[in-house]
Formats: structure tokens, sequence, C-alpha cells
């Protein structure tokens, strides 16, 4: 069976940015979502050697276990500008590639937009209650004419907002 540095392809005393390189390399081969023919059980070896090799704890248990000796600490390598060129043929930068979960952009004020026809919507069924309680015709009539507004709301906002956001992208 292969460790897990040969299995993510690097030597016993690389360093953690080193096989989280590797790690992402491979992920991009190999992750389902990226290569929906991949298989599953690669990928999870694949996790799991990344769970092992990327704690420091883990990986001097798990070198204790190959009977490696253990590495001594690399002084961190001085911070480089620019972008370095990968040895494989990919275009993707692994270093671009984040462990965080997604979160989504920063929302503007005018984001908002899309609450609008839900608003609309509920003053609707609120004004409609009110006018049965009140007996006013008027109210009545201006709720029914609320609800194709916010109907027509819930197709046009979300477009408006996406629109906005392609715009804001293309800048």
């Amino acid at each position: 069976m292969a460790t897990y540095y040969e299995l993510l392809g690097v030597a016993t005393d690389a360093s953690t940015e080193e096989i989280q390189r590797a790690y992402r390399l491979l992920a991009l081969r190999h992750h389902p979502d990226v290569a929906p023919d991949a298989d599953q059980a690669v990928m999870a070896t694949i996790n799991g050697a990344w769970s092992v090799l990327s704690d420091p704890a883990l990986r001097r248990t798990y070198d204790a276990g190959l009977g490696q000796p253990e590495a001594p600490a690399r002084p961190a390598p001085p911070p480089e500008s620019g972008w370095q060129p990968l040895e494989d043929d990919d275009d993707i930068d692994p270093e671009d590639l984040s462990d965080d979960p997604y979160s989504p952009a920063e929302r503007r004020p005018s984001d908002m937009l899309v609450m609008t026809p839900v608003l609309l919507a509920l003053g609707a069924v609120g004004l409609f209650f009110v006018s049965i309680m009140s007996g006013s015709n008027g109210l009545r009539t201006f709720s029914m004419l609320l609800v194709p507004v916010s109907g027509l709301g819930f197709v046009m906002a979300p477009l408006i907002v996406m629109m906005r956001s392609r715009s804001r992208s293309d800048e």
C-alpha cells in the first residue's frame, strides 16, 4: 500500500505548502464535482492523506508509524510576489483555491431589491384582512391590485439584481 506521501506525490520532508499544492492539484483531477466520472474512493483516499499530513500532530504520529525520522523544522520561505507557473500543464493555480467555505460576495443595500415583492405580497394580504375587518371596499380593491404587482416583482427583481451584479463584475 502506498504511503500518504506517495499518494500525494510529495517527499516525506515536504512542507505543508507543498503538500497543500499537491492535494489541490489531485483534487482538481479527482473531485466528483470537477470530474463527474471520477472515482469517489480515490478522492476519499486523497482527502484522508490531506487530513493527516496537514495536521502537524497527526503528521508526526503518521511519520513515527512509518519509521521516518521526524523532519527538522524548516524556516518559512520568504514571501514571493507575482505568479509562479505550475509544474503540470494545468491552467489553474492551486494557490488561488481556498480551503475556506464558500461565502457570497459582499451585499449592497440595492441587492435587497429581491425582498420587495415579498413585502408587497405580505402588504397585500395584510391590507386584505384589514379591509375585511373594516368593510372598506377601497382597501380591498387596492390589496387585490397589489397581488399582480408583487407577482411581477417576483419575476423582475431577481433579473434586475443579476443584471446589476453582472455589470459590476464587468467593471
